[in-house]
């Protein structure tokens, strides 16, 4: 197990991320991670892959990279890349919360 995840940690699930969303395995859990530091919409979640391929299961950072294009693709999330210094990459990311199906 990873030293990422704490035993008193914890992330939210919420049906609507599985009715209206459709989303399930490491998307579902990808998204709900992200979901859990960007819900107040002016936070972003800016860990690490391998922080999201602890929480997720994946078995690697390439799952989590393809996971994340699929949420971006899909329009589920946005990322956010800021160049700080000497090549140095910070990517942030953000839930969108589409309104609920009728």
């Amino acid at each position: 197990m990873s030293d990422l995840v704490r035993p008193e940690g914890y992330i939210t699930i919420q049906g609507w991320m599985i009715t209206d969303l459709d989303l399930k395995g490491i998307d579902l859990l990808i998204y709900a991670v992200i979901y859990g530091f960007s819900q107040d919409k002016d936070s972003s979640f800016e860990g690490s892959r391998n922080y999201l391929k602890a929480w997720s299961g994946a078995r690697s950072i390439r799952t989590v990279d393809t996971s994340l294009a699929s949420l971006i693709e899909k329009k589920l999330i946005t990322k956010n890349t800021i160049k700080l210094y000497e090549g140095v990459i910070k990517n942030s990311y953000k839930a969108v919360i589409p309104p609920p199906k009728s």
